[in-house]
């Protein structure tokens, strides 16, 4: 999951120990990891609040989908379900955090030619799968970029059932509620 799983139970929004080693590996791309909210700011209901608390307009957009996400999730079920990054698993790909932003072409083209190495012989497929997602997806719903990263998310996926993942924990390493806060990719 591109969410973060794990959260501080109140106060300021601040990073979590996985955030910091995330941040710290990717260098100059630390800004893509962004600082998530507080278990109690899901409840919010506007953001002038939680701005003053140091949350991101980013983290706040994203608040239903963390909500959601972390309601059901439980120590047991993150066994099968973790956090984990696309900046990430393109470093892991590359050697190296991409310097372009994902959005711009030359930055859609670097994680295009990750993704074909990192895939090998199934990287061919990547090509028909652009076309068919620029043919059934408005770009309103979802861009380049956004399939660019499920495929990093996937691959680290495999990577992690193959025991070959890499992980950002640090200390404390869980939650609150027993969650892992810990980004594998």
């Amino acid at each position: 999951m591109d969410m973060p799983i794990g959260l501080h139970e109140s106060g300021r929004a601040r990073m979590r120990p996985c955030d910091r080693i995330a941040r710290q590996r990717l260098g100059k791309r630390a800004c893509c990891v962004f600082i998530p909210p507080t278990r109690a700011m899901l409840c919010a209901e506007s953001y002038a609040p939680l701005r003053a608390l140091g949350l991101s307009v980013q983290a706040y957009h994203l608040i239903p989908r963390i909500r959601e996400l972390d309601a059901l999730l439980t120590p047991d079920l993150q066994a099968r379900v973790w956090e984990s990054h696309p900046e990430l698993s393109f470093l892991a790909m590359t050697g190296a955090p991409i310097a372009s932003p994902k959005r711009t072409e030359a930055g859609q083209a670097v994680r295009m030619d990750a993704l074909r190495r990192a895939l090998g012989e199934s990287g061919d497929a990547l090509a028909s799968l652009l076309t068919a997602f620029r043919q059934a997806v408005a770009p309103t719903h979802a861009g380049i970029d956004d399939l660019l990263d499920a495929c990093a998310l996937a691959w680290s996926a495999l990577r992690h059932i193959r025991g070959e993942s890499e992980l950002c924990l640090g200390d404390p390493a869980h939650d609150a509620r027993g969650l892992q806060m810990a980004i594998r990719y």
